[in-house]
Parts: C-alpha cells; sequence; structure tokens
C-alpha cells in the first residue's frame, strides 16, 4: 500500500479530495490528511508517507515550506502541489523541489488521479 498524504488548511477541500483519494486510488493507497504545513511534516515523519499532495498557500509553514523539509528528510518522496495561485514564482519554487506536477484549483479528479498514478509509478521504478 502506497501511504498518500492530502494537505490543505481549508478542510472541505481536504477532506473532498481525500474522499476522491479514497474511493478512486484507496485499494492501493493510505490516506492521511494534515491541515498545516507542520501537521504535515509530522504525519509524514511519523507515517513514512511516499506521495505529498500540498496546498502552497496556508498559514504558518507554506506547502512549498513542508515540502522542502520533506525532500531534505527523504528524497524519494513524491511532491504533489495544489494550488489557487497561478504564479510563475510559486511554479518555479515547485520546481526547485522536485514537484511532479502543480495542480491548479479548482482541477478535475482525473488530475489529481493521473498525478497520483505517476507517483505510484516512479515510487515502483526507483524503489
Amino acid at each position: 500500500m502506497y501511504r498518500v498524504l492530502v494537505v490543505d488548511d481549508e478542510p472541505i477541500e481536504r477532506m473532498l479530495l481525500a474522499k476522491t483519494l479514497q474511493k478512486l486510488v484507496g485499494d492501493t493507497c493510505l490516506i492521511y490528511e494534515a491541515k498545516n504545513g507542520r501537521e504535515a511534516i509530522e504525519v509524514f515523519d511519523k507515517e513514512k508517507i511516499q506521495i505529498a499532495i500540498l496546498d502552497i498557500e496556508m498559514p504558518g509553514i507554506n506547502g512549498l515550506e513542508a515540502a522542502r523539509i520533506m525532500r531534505e528528510k527523504r528524497e524519494d518522496c513524491v511532491i504533489i502541489f495544489i494550488t489557487a495561485f497561478d504564479d510563475f514564482s510559486y511554479a518555479k519554487q515547485a520546481v526547485s523541489v522536485k514537484a511532479i506536477d502543480y495542480i491548479l484549483k479548482p482541477y478535475e479528479s482525473k488530475e489529481i488521479i493521473y498525478a497520483v498514478e505517476e507517483g505510484k509509478r516512479l515510487i515502483d521504478k526507483y524503489f
């Protein structure tokens, strides 16, 4: 089972994404949730998360900072960003932490599933 973390400070967004993932890839993935960057890092460490789906704009430690910390701890984690901000500087920072995707809200479920499936493929290929 792959371990997937959904991080978003908006409870409805987080719950909707977690439920979508549970429905569409729940047979191969354990889905975890976090409401901010600090909690995300704790869950990442405790549950040995393999795929992290992070909102960028969150109070405290934002998604980009959390991703950098995760990447420092484990280079093999897969990072996917979901954001409402179509900002080149964010996209550039996402590339710098080697994110495999940068998905804009509102998104379609198939975009997320495609990114998670690609993450699973990368995990299988390299590890």
